[in-house]
């Protein structure tokens, strides 16, 4: 190599300095995101755990009583229990006999588990049994809608109490049944009932506890 075209090379040394250097100041600008990212994500975890820590527990009772075949028509989200009516009502023959009966067993054998348990108990406030009936322009029809929604609803809870007759006895507080305007026309596939759990004050306290630590 000539003379000439050393000039343009940087000596090896000062190389390996800038180059150590731009490593370090790298990995700082790392390190204090990463200080940043887990300055967020650690309160955002302690909001979510109790809420998580309860859904979990409401999702493994639901599967110890349903096989997975009859949770296809039950989804759990938002603190709701969507279940298919056609695992609650009658079937007509036609359409594979009369399954009713024994899905409500089920779910007041999982209403049951559920509020025996203290830690689970702590947190439901109402159990709310809802069914959802089309909005009519007509105020007539719509009331007769709101009637035959409500007595569905109210059919739901005495089946319920009457395949678990220790919810009714001992647990009666927690549930309550009502009608429900939905917006626009039912479909078939909207022919759900809605089992709503509506947590208490104590749910708030544990995720405020869980914050707590990071108030400093």
């Amino acid at each position: 190599m000539s003379d000439r075209a050393r000039k343009f090379i940087p000596p090896v040394g000062p190389l390996f300095s800038l180059t150590l250097i731009g490593l370090l100041l790298l990995s700082t600008i790392i390190y204090y995101r990463a200080v940043k990212i887990q300055r967020f994500l650690e309160p955002a975890l302690a909001i979510s755990e109790p809420r998580m820590k309860f859904n979990q527990n409401i999702r493994e009772l639901l599967a110890a009583e349903f096989s997975p075949k009859e949770m296809k028509g039950i989804k759990f989200r938002a603190g709701t229990i969507v279940v298919d009516e056609s695992l609650i009502f009658e079937r007509s023959h036609a359409e594979g006999g009369n399954t009713g009966p024994a899905a409500l067993r089920k779910l007041s054998r999982f209403f049951l588990a559920a509020l025996n348990k203290a830690e689970i108990r702590e947190n439901i406030s109402l159990i709310l049994i809802t069914e959802r009936f089309p909005v009519s322009k007509d105020l007539i029809v719509n009331r007769q809608m709101r009637f035959q929604a409500q007595d569905r609803a109210a059919l739901i809870l005495n089946s319920i109490f009457s395949a678990e007759p220790r919810l009714e006895n001992e647990y009666t507080k927690f549930f309550t049944a009502t009608a429900i305007p939905a917006s626009g026309s039912l479909k078939k596939e909207d022919a759900v009932v809605e089992f709503r759990i509506i947590p208490t004050e104590r749910l708030h306290i544990d995720v405020l506890q869980k914050l707590e630590q990071y108030a400093y």
